[in-house]
């Protein structure tokens, strides 16, 4: 009977033993972000469909799938096509935000922190995964530019680019060393085939003379592509307010800072008239349709891949276009005269987005470890495996310039569409690296919250008015509400600021 006691005791004792080795394995897993045999599944959210991702895939041998394997996480992609930033403001409303935030939006930004709805970097990786990467060797240049607009190290940005980075991996090649500091994502790029088939100069009318008469040319002819009629000028659909309009302000001299180097609203600028009468003009012509001005990236793109567009102003970068097809003419020369104005970072500047951890997030240490890998080179270049030629909000390009090999054609070809514009002799480029403003102060942030509402009701019907007397009524009432909305007191407020920066 003792011996029967004993054995149980003996086999008690050795099942207590196997449970505390299997927990104590668990729990340093878990100490390292790695839950045992567990994936977790975080969300990813971007408020501007500015990358189409494939659904995430945990196939073995893939790139997310190895990312998976890395980090125990999986992704479910959240990419509204439009209204990114009040689907964001309704889940903030609601209290469940997604785990992974990727935001553009200068006042959603500041929203997140102020309501303490994300994470501190130093925070997250310091309480969850004090051994990561990004706590030792993320650039302190950019680190700054972000404090400095955040008040802390909230987030990374995008299109990492700066001194301190470039440090970190070998020299880049001069091809794509030109590439990074002429390459502009918005412009104008003309369909060569139908350049060759209407006679006009192989690199694209230069003029707005020129343009238009090209686009006359297009209707006057009926010409067609598959018996489908040319068209003779495509804008960015419901994107326009961000890429087809400011790069038309530019085109016509609106810049962010005058002739003299202060601070503007360009807004109020007369080249941002032009650009506004222009968009106003193609329409009246019959050039451009109204319907453009709701399509959807997709349909954008899949319109350029037609044959049938003579010329895309907008999104270049992100248009979806075979870049062996297209070229830039750079650039519209305004018929008034006016210079064409570019801004470029000329030192370490925020990216167009930033990415945040959710305190939403129901496995922090899941999200530290998984934002750790996705930044390292090892995770990068597993990304990219899955999504081949894709930019994405965490891409590094100082390390994505760095590994490329000899350029080929179509190298040279996007070279040609992106950076068309800045080697212009006509462009003035000014410096964009301290055009931020942090609006600490309410009454600041409710300024530019005002001034941007004003634009985005009024100017669809500005650009839709039928005729041109109607479209200078429209105007000038636009003024006059900008007017009342604050435009010149925020305008002064952050003229201020931009002074004591530039001293």
């Amino acid at each position: 009977m003792k011996k029967g006691i004993r054995i149980i005791q003996i086999i008690m004792l050795a099942g207590f033993c196997i449970f505390f080795i299997i927990y104590n394995r668990a729990a340093e897993k878990l100490e390292e972000g790695i839950p045992e045999d567990i994936v977790r599944e975080l969300s990813w959210f971007s408020d501007r469909p500015l990358w189409y991702p494939e659904e995430w895939s945990e196939e073995a041998g893939s790139g997310t799938g190895n990312i998976t394997e890395q980090t125990g996480v999986k992704i479910s992609y959240m990419i509204p096509e439009d209204n990114g930033d009040n689907r964001l403001s309704l889940m903030i409303i609601n209290g469940k935000l997604p785990d992974i935030l990727s935001v553009s939006d200068d006042n959603m930004i500041r929203h997140l922190i102020k309501s303490d709805e994300v994470w501190t970097i130093e925070e997250l990786m310091r309480t969850y995964l004090p051994s990561s990467h990004l706590l030792t060797d993320y650039p302190e240049d950019m680190k700054d530019k972000l404090i400095q607009r955040d008040g802390d190290w909230y987030g990374l940005s995008s299109d990492l680019h700066s001194p301190d980075n470039q440090m970190k991996y070998k020299e880049i090649a001069p091809f794509y060393r030109e590439l990074q500091q002429q390459g502009c994502r918005l412009g104008i790029i003309w369909n060569k085939a139908l350049l060759k088939r209407l006679g006009l100069p192989s690199n694209g009318p230069r003029t707005e003379e020129e343009v238009l008469a090209a686009f006359a040319m297009v209707m006057e002819k009926e010409v067609t592509v598959n018996t489908n009629p040319v068209i003779p000028l495509l804008v960015d659909g419901r994107n326009y307010q961000e890429t087809t309009l400011p790069i038309l302000c530019d085109f016509f001299g609106a810049g962010w800072t005058d002739r003299e180097g202060r601070y503007q609203e360009r807004i109020l600028a007369d080249g941002s008239r032009h650009a506004l009468s222009f968009l106003n003009r193609m329409l009246r012509c019959g050039y451009v349709e109204p319907e453009q001005f709701i399509m959807k990236p997709y349909n954008i793109q899949r319109t350029l891949n037609s044959g049938q567009v003579l010329c895309f102003i907008g999104d270049v970068s992100r248009s979806g276009i075979d870049p062996l097809e297209w070229v830039s003419s750079g650039v519209i020369l305004s018929d008034n005269g006016s210079k064409p104005v570019l801004k470029m970072a000329l030192s370490p500047a925020c990216g167009e987005m930033t990415t945040f951890i959710s305190k939403s997030c129901e496995y922090p240490e899941a999200a530290a470890l998984w934002l750790d890998y996705m930044t390292s080179p090892e995770g990068m270049a597993d990304y990219i495996t899955s999504c081949p030629g894709e930019w994405w909000p965490l891409l590094d390009m100082d390390w994505y310039c760095s590994i490329q090999g000899k350029p080929d054609a179509r190298d040279m070809a996007w070279k040609q569409n992106l950076c068309a514009f800045a080697r212009m002799p006509e462009v003035t480029v000014y410096d964009s690296s301290e055009l931020f403003f942090p609006m600490e102060e309410e009454d600041f942030r409710n300024l530019e919250t005002a001034v941007d509402g004003c634009v985005k009701v009024h100017l669809n019907s500005i650009i839709m008015a039928e005729t041109e007397e109607e479209f200078k009524t429209l105007y000038d009432s636009f003024e006059e509400e900008l007017y009342k909305a604050g435009v010149k007191e925020l305008e002064e407020r952050k003229a201020r600021i931009y002074r004591f920066r530039m001293k």
